[in-house]
């Protein structure tokens, strides 16, 4: 009985040396959930809505793709581009690809997406970023306090189709109803082969636009990758 109790000791003695390196170890940080900012982006009023849903996610632990403040600033690299002895027409293309790309890559490398649907009709631009993220299978939530609709008080029943013809109207739920769906563990569909290469360049340009938006040497570097 002895043996074995000294033997059991040992035994225990060794599971600490094993276990104790892995027990004191720092537990890993999480990455907050990243959420896509999709909707109307084009007047004062309209760019405060969607800067006000960005500041309620991100104060709820958040992170936050919102187009207009993190994306590409098209008039400034413009510039840069003729300034490169690009003609402003091929410049304008080429810019446009490139948002197209980072756009699409944001989308995809968020977890949800939240689509703004406030307005006449409902942001086209929103609209196909809404479209990708359900195809990727991302968490999409619709927001709309909005008294205007196409059909007698109903929506378009291929937008409400992808939130289960579900939608916010008290804009301060949204980050709550994030929190739930992410809490029910929904797994997340990655993007088809046939995006591998546009998510790839929407990546590099984001880089590009992150160290060296406004500079010369970014819209080289865009060109570049415009090119591959």
């Amino acid at each position: 009985m002895r043996r074995f109790l000294v033997g059991l000791e040992v035994a225990l003695l060794a599971l600490n040396v094993f276990f104790a390196p892995v027990l004191a170890a720092e537990p890993a940080q999480l990455v907050p959930k990243k959420i896509y900012c999709a909707g109307p982006l084009f007047t004062a009023k309209e760019k405060a809505e969607m800067e006000q849903i960005a500041r309620l996610l991100e104060k709820s632990g958040f992170r936050v793709f919102l187009p207009h403040r993190d994306g590409i600033q098209f008039a400034i690299l413009l510039d840069s581009f003729i300034a490169n002895g690009i003609p402003r027409p091929k410049a304008v293309e080429i810019l446009n690809k490139a948002i197209f790309y980072l756009d699409v890559f944001q989308v995809l490398d968020s977890d949800g997406l939240i689509l703004n649907m406030n307005g006449r009709v409902p942001d086209e631009g929103a609209m196909v970023e809404a479209g990708i993220a359900w195809q990727a299978g991302k968490t999409i939530v619709i927001y709309k306090d909005d008294a205007r609709s196409l059909m007698d008080g109903n929506d378009n029943p291929l937008i409400m189709g992808l939130t289960g013809l579900k939608k916010l109207r008290d804009i301060n739920e949204i980050p709550q109803v994030f929190k739930t769906h992410f809490a029910a563990g929904l797994p997340d569909k990655r993007a088809d082969s046939g995006s591998k290469v546009l998510v790839a360049k929407g990546r590099q340009i984001l880089e590009i636009v992150s160290s060296q938006e406004g500079t010369a040497e970014a819209a080289r570097a865009i060109m570049r990758v415009m090119d591959e």
